[in-house]
């Protein structure tokens, strides 16, 4: 189902499905991240729901923490991630992609020379071929779409004040995995796909000179599961 509109980049709480018919195809990163033929195989047949739980720092309330709980369905086994936004580097030893480096943080937005707002981000994916570049750039800050053509971009959220100068919040993920060379950069946002709201995560991975995106797409499934 579409997401709520109390559903914001500092609330993802709740159950999220990967929506496999409104998401780009997942295999290309997957494949260039080293998962197994027969993995990438079996999970279109799979439902991958993420039971995510998102709070402030009891500490600093400026800092926020996101865990998550992947459930994959047909016997594959999920992984638990634990993100503190904070855009220090940590390191986490995933049961699919082994040993990860990676950092997380809120971003704000500005008005683009179009006059729409989107994500004000330094990007870290560079693949060393301006060309290349740019096309992760426009893909990442919602600019277009996979085919290169122009999308709707994000939907800017009245929030996030507390983070500095902008409008909207965006999530920005940043990870590498030395063992295989590759890097993963991730925006996290909503978009308006088929006329509903949707939670969005645009994913760029890097192995050399290669790269390969996707836009996953996520319908929310209700509160949390216990």
């Amino acid at each position: 189902m579409a997401a709520p509109a109390d559903t914001t980049i500092k609330n993802l709480n709740g159950s999220w499905v990967m929506d496999s018919s409104l998401s780009d195809p997942a295999d290309p990163i997957l494949a260039l991240q080293g998962m197994s033929w027969f993995l990438r195989k079996a999970l279109p047949y799979a439902t991958v729901t993420l039971n995510v739980s998102e709070y402030a720092d009891s500490a600093n309330p400026q800092v926020y923490h996101i865990d998550v709980d992947q459930v994959i369905t047909g016997g594959i086994t999920g992984s638990k991630e634990a993100r503190t936004l904070d855009w220090q580097e940590r390191e986490h030893v995933d049961n699919i992609f082994g040993t990860l480096r990676g950092k997380s943080r809120f971003l704000r937005g500005s008005k683009a020379d179009d006059g729409k707002v989107r994500p004000a981000v330094e990007f870290h994916t560079k693949v060393g071929d301006a060309e290349k570049d740019a096309k992760v750039q426009r893909f990442l800050r919602g600019e277009v779409l996979l085919d290169g053509s122009a999308a709707e971009g994000f939907v800017v959220d009245d929030e996030g004040a507390e983070f500095g100068e902008g409008e909207g919040l965006w999530l920005q993920s940043f990870v590498v995995n030395e063992q295989n060379g590759w890097t993963a950069e991730q925006i996290w946002g909503f978009e308006v796909i088929d006329g509903q709201r949707r939670h969005s995560r645009r994913v760029a991975v890097t192995k050399g000179t290669q790269v390969e995106l996707a836009r996953l797409v996520y319908s929310f499934e209700g509160p949390k599961a216990e």
